[in-house]
């Protein structure tokens, strides 16, 4: 095992400009710290409120800190809420720190680094390169791998693009496109970027279950379940067995997220195996 380095402000800012609100760990060697790119959207955010406990940090997991274009980037211990970004700043306990647990737990020696950039409500062109939360999720990607490894990218987002037809015929194309756009701007032709399903209960609420609607949402997951079979390095992970946290059946509980976040460490680590 590789020693870690301990990482106080003072010490980060000798280190390059590293700015840390709270004492972190942070490896010495690249090798040892392993980045993941958050993104999508209240799937990913997180759409329960937390519980008693959740504001206490995962061993060897760590949080990047959105920051304004041109500050230092900021690291603090892994806990929730993951996504307190302005202006959607509700606490809300989403699938991330769940997948970061159960990744590092057969790796000794490394430390996991969650960069949070979903955004509840948006669409994917909302999401994607031209807007302001794709090149804030690039801005902070780059800043963090100055100091780790990125190894891949989880995204869970669909549900904004069932709203209408145009949108869902749009979206495979859209999807696609963003993976590329992440991979070139990223400087990573083969990066790994995992999809979740939107939840097998969304479509039966109040709300979304109009024929046309439903039609739609079973459209966009098709779209994400043939993922695999069309973009090399992409991995997809099955919403099977969820449950909703609401009567809307837009969201997945608390324990849904958790089986979620364990999914795509599941996935990926089938996809890549071990370091």
């Amino acid at each position: 095992m590789k020693k870690l380095s301990i990482v106080m402000l003072a010490a980060a800012l000798a280190m390059g400009g590293l700015q840390a609100e709270e004492a972190v760990n942070i490896p010495s060697s690249k090798e040892n710290f392993h980045l993941f790119l958050l993104m999508g959207q209240s799937n990913m955010s997180g759409g329960v409120g937390l519980a008693a406990g959740d504001t206490k940090p995962v061993p060897s997991v760590l949080k990047m800190r959105w920051v304004k274009e041109g500050e230092g980037p900021k690291w603090a211990p892994g806990a929730h809420p993951l996504h307190p970004r302005r202006p959607n700043k509700k606490a809300r306990f989403g699938p991330g720190l769940a997948f970061a647990e159960a990744y590092v737990a057969d790796k000794p020696g490394v430390t996991v680094g969650l960069i949070p950039m979903a955004w509840g409500g948006r669409s994917i062109v909302q999401l994607s390169k031209g807007s302001e939360i794709y090149s804030d999720a690039i801005r902070h990607t780059k800043a963090a791998m100055q100091r780790g490894a990125l190894k891949g990218v989880l995204w869970h987002q669909g549900e904004s693009d069932t709203v209408e037809q145009t949108r869902t015929d749009a979206y495979e194309k859209r999807l696609h496109l963003l993976i590329e756009d992440v991979r070139k701007d990223l400087e990573n032709r083969q990066l790994p970027f995992i999809v979740g399903n939107l939840a097998e209960f969304y479509g039966t609420g109040q709300d979304h279950k109009a024929p046309d609607r439903v039609a739609r949402i079973t459209k966009i997951k098709e779209i994400l379940r043939s993922l695999p079979k069309k973009v090399t390095q992409t991995g997809f992970v099955e919403s099977t067995g969820c449950n909703p946290a609401a009567r809307a059946k837009v969201h997945f509980d608390r324990k849904s997220s958790l089986l979620m976040g364990k999914r795509y460490a599941k996935v990926y680590t089938d996809m890549f195996g071990k370091p």
